[in-house]
């Protein structure tokens, strides 16, 4: 009879052993380690997220339960204190370059855009203060916040970084690795006059929305025709500090949004598109909170197995991991389902030893060969 590894073993194979074991030396991360290794850590988390456990005690129950599958998959058992002595210690570094190693080999296999195309944002995941203390936000709250540049063509974050909810967006987005001649679609929470300047410099197009208060002159009133478009002016921020901060022309577009009749001011440096294209681009920032929607409903970055900085940040980079690998295993043949259709066969058919392509396609498995009872067989203890 054929042999076939488990779906959780196929979705595995996405991520290079070789590859994710010299990460693993750079960061001496199996220094220590004992049996338990880095790839049983990232196995064990990464078969929690896929199967929604969200305790550490279910983990490792439901984990223990699959004893006989550990050695395919090139993990081990472990226990309730070695996995959280571990998501304590590891240094999350670990797994977050092997999330831009992966990122990488998706975006490889899709089809290239002419135009670069990024939104930014960030989505906020509260705590209970009293267990959480260093994830700072409100008094009486904690809360992590995940800053993140997504990539609306590709349906993937691109770059993210992990801090307490307290730290401001603008003040993350400094640290960015933003792309020279690259389009970045951001709210009201960016407001910085200075990082727009610094984006110009490096022909860098953003599109934004403008603060109610801003003070400015009009340069220019451009012609208006696009639909929804009220105002389309080219303008110099004139308040002392915006001024210094920011001494270039800036666009100003306002526009009426038709499903609500919100009326919606932005701000950009791009002179090229025009205003209704740069409305549109706008439009496109909902993406993001989709995403973001998406993997709070689905994956497994609510509750945490661990209270340290490093525990959170772990469980949310393997998360992060575990989408892409989602993504990968829906790229890699021609299917019909939804990611969440995807994630949702999967939590409950992780373990069995079943073709994943035959799963996502929905075909059955093969019948096994028809044995003739009459005659003798041999066979393998």
């Amino acid at each position: 009879m054929r042999h076939t590894n488990s779906i959780f073993s196929q979705l595995l194979s996405h991520i290079p052993r070789h590859t994710f074991q010299k990460i693993v030396e750079r960061h001496k991360g199996d220094k220590r380690a004992g049996s338990f290794t880095c790839w049983s850590q990232l196995s064990i988390m990464l078969y929690a997220q896929l199967c929604g456990r969200k305790s550490l005690r279910g983990m490792v129950l439901s984990w223990q339960s699959h004893k006989h599958l550990h050695y395919h998959l090139g993990a081990m058992p472990v226990t309730r204190s070695t996995l959280s002595d571990v998501n304590r210690d590891r240094p999350s570094g670990i797994y977050l370059e092997l999330f831009f190693g992966l990122l990488g080999k998706l975006r490889d296999t899709m089809v290239g855009c002419a135009e670069v195309v990024r939104l930014i944002d960030s989505t906020t995941i509260d705590l209970c203060k009293q267990q959480f203390g260093w994830a700072t936000f409100r008094s009486g709250k904690a809360g992590v916040k995940v800053h993140t540049v997504y990539d609306p063509n590709a349906k993937v974050p691109t770059f993210f970084s992990i801090t307490a909810a307290s730290k401001h967006d603008k003040r993350a987005a400094e640290k960015m690795p933003l792309i020279d001649g690259a389009t970045y679609v951001f709210d009201r929470a960016y407001n910085d006059y200075a990082w727009y300047h610094s984006m110009d410099q490096r022909s860098i197009r953003f599109v934004g929305r403008m603060k109610t208060n801003a003070k400015f002159e009009i340069v220019k009133n451009m012609d208006v025709s696009d639909e929804g478009v009220l105002e389309d002016q080219m303008i110099q921020l004139s308040s002392t500090k915006a001024r210094k901060d920011c001494p270039i022309h800036l666009r100003r577009i306002r526009f009426v949004r038709e499903e609500d009749g919100k009326t919606l001011t932005f701000i950009t440096n791009d002179f090229k598109r025009t205003a209704g294209e740069i409305a549109e681009l706008y439009k496109q920032r909902w993406q993001i909170e989709l995403f973001f929607k998406w993997i709070k409903q689905n994956l497994k970055i609510k509750c945490f197995a661990g209270r340290n900085e490093n525990a959170v940040k772990t469980q949310i980079i393997i998360a992060m991991i575990a989408y892409l690998l989602l993504k990968l295993a829906n790229q890699s043949v021609a299917s019909v389902l939804s990611l969440y259709q995807l994630a949702t066969l999967l939590s409950v058919t992780l373990m069995e030893r079943r073709s994943i392509d035959e799963l996502i396609l929905q075909k059955d498995p093969p019948e096994p060969p028809e044995i003739n009872l009459n005659q003798l067989s041999l066979g393998l203890a």
